[in-house]
């Protein structure tokens, strides 16, 4: 990939739940946030546009051999800069041609240069999304000393369904609670259901313990749980509904090291 003043540079899906934004306390990000802020001077430290409006990037190498994500250093930059960086997210929100015209002009190139960088970008991303889980390494000295990293633990998620499974349990003519659809996200942690004649769904660990109760008043809700920080073995689901309840197989959850 061409050494480009400002790059492209999509986070795969597996460091989504590592950004310190969301894995430090606000307390701490703040503090982080206002000595890089301070450090710019209020001039982006890519394009050097003068703003008050700064964002803190952090800057990640990544290992895809030994799995691992090293942070490289936390940058102030423009939001016009923000939002090439994460181009994807700026094309979902309907500014993908801003992005590109001001990679372009920071860049002094083309606009097929622009595509052939976006394609590299995206063929990178790719190769990355293979790893599911990957080791930090921060260092924040520079910082404070005092400021904790706590690694996510997510677990793997294993489906107990199979597709066959799922086709018995949508044709079967039923008025009992039951599970229409199931998606694993194994980059996030989610299950994803789809149930029909339910109004409340427990989930349980495998000694019955209740994890979480939820109510639904809509005929066929698409459910999300989210396993982060959970260090049992298996969970499990119950449908509740007017003519009876469902358990569902155990989702074994094994462990991301």
């Amino acid at each position: 990939m061409k050494d480009y003043k400002l790059k492209i540079d999509l986070l795969p899906k597996g460091a989504w739940n590592n950004d310190l934004s969301k894995t430090l306390s606000s307390k701490d990000w703040d503090i982080i946030r206002e000595k890089c802020y301070k450090r710019a001077n209020n001039v982006c430290e890519i394009c050097g546009t003068k703003t008050e409006n700064l964002n803190a990037h952090e800057v990640w190498e990544f290992d895809i051999d030994n799995k691992i994500q090293t942070l490289k250093k936390i940058i102030a930059i423009c939001s016009k800069c923000h939002g090439v960086i994460h181009f994807r997210n700026s094309q979902r929100l309907g500014f993908g041609e801003n992005a590109k015209k001001h990679f372009m002009k920071v860049n002094n190139c083309s606009e097929l240069d622009f595509a052939s960088h976006l394609a590299e970008a995206i063929i990178l991303f790719e190769e990355r999304n293979k790893i599911y889980r990957w080791k930090m390494i921060v260092d924040l000295s520079e910082y404070d000393n005092n400021i904790l990293i706590k690694q996510p633990y997510l677990p793997y998620i294993i489906n107990p369904y199979k597709s066959d499974d799922l086709e018995q349990l949508q044709n079967k003519i039923s008025l009992a609670p039951n599970i229409e659809m199931i998606e694993i996200d194994n980059y996030r942690g989610l299950i994803i259901l789809k149930c029909r004649n339910m109004n409340k769904i427990v989930w349980c660990d495998q000694d019955n313990k209740i994890i979480s109760t939820k109510f639904f008043f809509s005929k066929f809700p698409i459910i999300e749980f989210c396993v982060k920080d959970l260090k049992c073995e298996s969970i499990i689901l119950k449908l509740n509904g007017p003519n009876g309840e469902y358990i569902s197989n155990p989702f074994v959850l094994q462990s991301p090291n």
